[in-house]
């Protein structure tokens, strides 16, 4: 850090990915400074009180494998947890809990305050401070200028952010804060393109005004379920139940004839593209008219908090008519509309500005994450999050760079997804995305990321020696297993380890019990899955060099080498990812870079 400088790292914004990054970079050994719009509303879960899902859970997983600190967060404050996709099997099988959102919001401002190396500021930025040589520092409104040598913008919604609620349209980042209107102008002075996009929230209510007999009933596991190893293994507090309840022929009505008072069509407010899997309650009845019903989520959003979240019911219709629409879901017939849903639509920069290490290749030092990216969701902020905040740190450092491959992490298929395909519509996470899924489960992600994290410096001692132990007891498990045939039993489907657990000397405890029946069960596929990245790994993990001159390549058509040019592929593997780019042409690229690269510069 140079002595004219206020930190060696500046985090833009207090959300899931802002935190994430302040607390890696001042684990990392660097002076932090987090520049948030109002530091008692720290990750407040804005939207949904759940942490975790499909494919979603599996990060968070992975987050904690790395050191960070969401997984930690979420089973310090979860009301409700339960495994989704279990029927399916191991390797898509996911957590997902409830959130005391209050808790939340206070654990993590806590967290921050008590780590080293890191302050937090209350300001709105407006600038970014920038020269030829990269980066230096960010401008907030009142005039107050910090410096930097890396900065890390973590702004959410909040860049050029508006809210709309039928014809009212305000601008705000979210329900009452103000949007970051100059840094999205100071973004396109530097150069960087900027799109719309759009997301929603649905209505909350009041939850004394619910009949819950009338829904159908989803209890929360009765056994502890955990993201994180670090957590403690008793119940943060009473377990609550969430809800089912669906939409009717008479809540279609309503909005079919309120269409024309909608944002998104009638008064055609909205321009940016909202989430294709997480559509409005008025997308899914325009788009899906053929469906007679849509499940409503009925969610507490603490233990003593007065309401309800109504999953599901995402939309922008005028606050009366939204007050109707809920009217006619069973259950709520009488409820009482705490606050009406609303969308907001907000800049993003294409994805493909960055490097897979999150910063940016127009500016040096400056680094992007969360939905600025155009990701959608907490946790895939919060991952990005995480991996800017080393990256910045080890920057600073003079250190290499953390990269997690696709082979090895969903946090890695979702960066390369990002910055080699872009994105048209917010990015959600899904386990179809990863061609390697049954090893990238919910289990394993300390096996396959905590040696990394140790690696980077983002492990600490505690949770090092930890794992060693685990890993150590799994190993011992799995051979003891082998020895004594208790192997051949776990492989039937049927059998499950509690079915043989006397069979083990010493006694195993559940969870790594568990972890033994799953390795067992998977190891054959899994090793086919193994050999085939390794057969992949051969060709298509070739680095590209820096500067590779794709124009020389006469082979490749003229659109193949501006697309290359443009993205500066680091392996053949994201080159073959770009959109438009052919099975041959990365055969054409492969043979290139067998010859001596002397000659291609």
């Amino acid at each position: 850090m140079r002595g004219s400088d206020h930190a060696g790292v500046i985090v833009v914004g207090g959300g899931h990915a802002g935190v994430e990054a302040a607390l890696a970079s001042a684990r990392l050994g660097i002076e932090t400074l987090l520049v948030t719009g109002d530091p008692e509303r720290i990750c407040t879960l804005p939207c949904n009180p759940s942490i975790g899902g499909s494919a979603k859970g599996q990060i968070v997983c992975e987050i904690d494998a790395l050191g960070g600190a969401m997984g930690l967060l979420a089973d310090a404050c979860g009301l409700h947890a339960r495994f989704l996709n279990e029927s399916k099997g191991p390797a898509v099988r996911a957590l997902r809990a409830q959130m005391d959102k209050p808790s939340y919001a206070r654990a993590a401002i806590a967290m921050l305050r008590a780590q080293p190396n890191l302050q937090i500021v209350a300001g709105l930025v407006e600038e970014l401070v920038a020269d030829s040589s990269g980066i230096r520092g960010v401008r907030c409104i009142g005039g107050e200028t910090y410096h930097a040598r890396r900065v890390i913008l973590a702004t959410g919604t909040f860049l050029g952010g508006k809210t709309f609620r039928g014809d009212v349209v305000t601008p705000e980042g979210r329900f009452g804060e103000a949007p970051a209107i100059g840094l999205s102008r100071s973004l396109r002075r530097l150069g960087f393109p900027t799109k719309r996009l759009k997301t929603g929230t649905p209505p909350r209510i009041a939850r004394n005004s619910v009949d819950t007999t009338a829904m159908q009933m989803q209890p929360p596991s009765p056994v502890r379920l955990r993201f994180s190893y670090r957590s403690a293994m008793e119940f943060p507090g009473p377990q609550l139940a969430c809800y089912i309840t669906g939409t009717n022929e008479r809540t279609h009505r309503l909005v079919r004839e309120n269409l024309h008072r909608s944002p998104l069509y009638g008064l055609d407010l909205i321009r940016g593209i909202g989430p294709r899997y997480c559509p409005s309650i008025e997308d899914k009845v325009v788009k899906f008219a053929h469906n007679p019903t849509h499940q409503v989520f009925i969610e507490p959003e603490g233990w003593e908090e007065p309401t309800l979240y109504v999953g599901g019911f995402s939309t922008s219709l005028p606050a009366e008519v939204q007050l109707e629409m809920l009217h006619t879901l069973a259950g709520l017939e009488e409820c009482a509309m705490v606050r009406a849903g609303y969308a907001v639509e907000y800049d993003m920069v294409p994805p493909t500005e960055l490097n897979d290490t999150l910063e940016t290749r127009r500016i040096g030092g400056l680094f992007h994450c969360g939905q600025l990216n155009g990701t959608s969701g907490y946790e895939e902020a919060a991952a990005q999050g995480l991996v800017a905040g080393i990256n910045a740190a080890r920057a600073a450092k003079g250190a290499r760079p953390m990269r997690v491959e696709r082979n090895r992490g969903y946090i890695g298929v979702m960066i390369d997804d990002l910055v080699t395909k872009g994105v048209d519509e917010p990015y959600r996470m899904f386990t179809s995305r990863a061609e390697y899924r049954l090893l990238l489960r919910h289990d394993n992600a300390d096996l396959r990321l905590t040696p990394l994290g140790r690696e980077m410096g983002s492990v600490d001692d505690a949770a090092w020696h930890a794992f060693e132990r685990r890993r150590d007891a799994l190993e011992s498990a799995l051979r003891y297993a082998g020895k004594k045939c208790i192997a051949p039993l776990l492989r039937k489907p049927e059998v499950r380890f509690a079915d043989v657990a006397a069979m083990f000397e010493p006694a195993l405890g559940d969870e790594i019990g568990e972890r033994v029946a799953i390795e067992v069960k998977l190891a054959g596929y899994a090793a086919r899955e193994a050999a085939a990245i390794a057969r992949a790994a051969k060709i298509e993990q070739r680095e590209i060099p820096d500067g590779f001159d794709y124009a020389k390549i006469q082979a490749l058509s003229s659109e193949a080498r501006e697309k290359l040019a443009a993205r500066s592929p680091r392996t053949l593997a994201s080159a073959a990812r770009i959109p438009g780019i052919t099975p041959s042409d990365v055969a054409i690229l492969s043979v290139f870079l067998c010859r001596d690269t002397v000659h291609l510069r």
